[in-house]
């Protein structure tokens, strides 16, 4: 078993699952940072930046990932075992973001809409 192309898969898989999660959620995460921030660049760069936290924290945790199985079988499933713990990882620090924005939000001062 070559146990380079497991590790490539491990890596290439978290990367693949953190991307399509984040693609789902930039467009709301975008607008939520847009008005917490006040300006489109303010909300941009939070938004780079959360995209940087929640795709880096998992990559950084999916590169210390070295293959001790032999046989495909017991690959297969210590991989699944760790892309799981990777997700774990983003699952943590996407409470981290949502934690930071739920705080900003309840605190940022609002306009209130003249009637």
């Amino acid at each position: 078993m070559n146990t380079i192309f497991f590790y490539l898969l491990e890596v290439t898989l978290t990367l693949l699952i953190c991307a399509l999660v984040f693609r789902y959620l930039r467009p709301y995460l975008s607008r939520i940072l847009v008005d917490l921030c006040g300006t489109e660049e303010r909300g941009q760069f939070w938004t780079v930046f959360s995209h940087i936290l929640l795709v880096g924290l998992p990559l950084l945790i999916a590169l210390n990932y070295q293959p001790e199985a032999n046989q495909a079988e017991e690959i297969f499933f210590e991989i699944i075992h760790r892309v799981g713990g990777n997700m774990l990882g983003f699952l943590f620090a996407l409470v981290g973001v949502g934690f930071f924005i739920s705080f900003f939000a309840i605190f940022t001062p609002r306009n209130k809409e003249i009637q």
